[in-house]
């Protein structure tokens, strides 16, 4: 209860007090990993993070801190995966034991009168943020409420990136908005599939076969994949692992006109620029980029709470055709892209060793796209925006560098999210592969070619047949 051990830890990071909020819910036991988990795990090992999700959002409708325990009660009730944590099993492999019932913490912040508790709620964020969880030992959600004269004014929130993904946390947010306002109780009082459901199912001979298909599937395009994606490297010093922001409203509308006008997705036609951009910097076709893929499609998992999201390997060759031919193009490619985006990825680490060595040679993937916005292309279009509206939207986008990496895995990455205006595109770059120049410049490229498309049917890519 509030009161009890003041000046608490959580996360690393010192309390002033806290509340402790007892928790009950299905699914426990040991058992591995799903697919989506093992993939999130190794990505997490790699970058020496938690990847974690969350921040620090104001409180202005008056929700007090105890409100706020039993939201924290609400989420580890419902959801097996924030009550799991990882260990070695006997083999040395990662399991997930998820427990039945226990204990976590609400922390409560302090802020001294005069201070500012949004810089506080901030802090705290990013405290959060660059603190790994210790996964065996601390639940996978740290909450806290930041107060002001005792009154509060914020709550922080992470979430590691084991325990969720973005569309997991969407549900988790959704189904807290919908519960009974006076008991509390979900709105669907039996909550989705579990992590440890989710991993026995993938261990059945069904889930197996979707396995083998989507492998299948990867070993015909790496065998016939050309080997490169960028050219040899490149010293350019230090930061060598930047990210950049790219905001634009431009990229927004033009990729909706153009999926209205030739009756595909907005979201495709994004990709499809993505494709034709790449071909254009590396001069390399068909491009051969991971697309990640959420796999909330497939029917029972939709609405679950841990991660589901892997790599699908996405080819289209974009060369000598017109931009609506290479939207065509990625929309088959995406659909192939998809479906084949279900498997063990240990089976696909042998995989990829195997088909390197037999063909004496490496095929790189390191060319990513991650489009994270949610329900994008459920939005009915609009009317087509004008030529002068689109180049005033062109002259307000901007782009800006953010804080480098220490280390980074792939090349060239870019992840899509929405903001209120249009959409923030984040360019993730080996500048040793790919300058900081050549990622502005693959930026205004890419937005330059949706707005010329919206007005053009027959606009070429641009990308001639080659190989690497």
């Amino acid at each position: 209860m509030a009161g009890q051990a003041p000046e608490a830890m959580l996360g690393g990071v010192r309390m002033t007090d806290r509340i402790v909020v007892p928790f009950e819910g299905p699914g426990g036991g040991v058992g591995d990993l799903t697919w989506g988990q093992q993939k999130v795990w190794t990505l997490m090992r790699q970058a020496g993070s938690s990847l974690s999700m969350g921040g620090a959002v104001p409180v202005t409708d008056g929700r007090t801190e105890g409100d706020l325990a039993a939201e924290l009660a609400f989420f580890l009730c419902r959801y097996a995966s924030l009550r799991a944590r990882i260990r070695p099993g006997e083999d040395g492999e990662p399991v997930q034991e998820v427990a039945g019932s226990g204990e976590a913490v609400l922390g409560i912040v302090d802020v001294e009168d005069g201070g500012d508790p949004g810089s506080a709620a901030r802090d705290l964020a990013a405290q959060w943020d660059a603190t790994p969880f210790d996964h065996e030992r601390e639940w996978p959600i740290r909450m806290a409420a930041v107060r002001a004269r005792g009154v509060v004014s914020h709550v922080v929130v992470t979430i590691s990136h084991i325990a969720s993904d973005g569309a997991g946390i969407a549900v988790m947010l959704e189904e807290l908005a919908e519960r009974d306002p006076v008991t509390g109780a979900p709105k669907n009082p039996v909550p989705a599939m579990g992590p440890l459901e989710l991993a026995a199912m993938q261990r059945t001979p069904s889930g197996q076969r979707q396995s083998e298909a989507s492998l299948r599937y990867w070993e015909r395009l790496l065998r016939s994949a050309a080997p490169l994606r960028f050219g040899p490297r490149v010293e350019r010093g230090e930061p060598r692992y930047r990210r950049a922001f790219f905001e634009s409203r431009a990229v927004d509308l033009a990729s909706k006109a153009v999926a209205a006008r030739v009756g595909a997705r907005a979201s495709s036609v994004l990709l499809a620029g993505y494709a034709v951009a790449v071909a254009r910097l590396t001069r390399i076709s068909p491009a051969l980029i991971q697309v990640v893929v959420s796999n909330r499609f497939r029917p029972g998992i939709a609405d679950v709470s841990h991660p589901l999201s892997v790599n699908g390997l996405f080819v289209a060759d974009v060369a000598d055709v017109s931009f609506d031919e290479a939207v065509n193009r990625t929309q088959r490619a995406s659909a192939l892209c998809s479906k084949y985006a279900y498997y063990d990825p240990r089976r696909l680490d042998e995989l990829r060793a195997r088909v390197n060595e037999e063909r004496g040679e490496i095929v790189e993937l390191s060319c990513l796209f991650n489009d994270r916005r949610i329900g994008a292309d459920a939005e009915p279009p609009g009317p087509p925006p004008s030529r002068q509206e689109l180049e005033a939207a062109c002259a307000e986008s901007t782009l800006r560098w953010g804080e480098p990496f220490a280390t980074y895995l792939d090349k060239l990455m870019v992840q899509v999210s929405a903001t209120p205006d249009g959409l923030e595109l984040e360019v993730q770059v080996d500048t040793h592969h790919v300058s900081a120049d050549e990622a502005h410049a693959l930026m205004l490229d890419l937005e330059s070619l949706l707005v010329a498309a919206v007005f053009d049917a027959d606009l070429a890519t641009g990308v001639r047949s080659a190989v690497g």
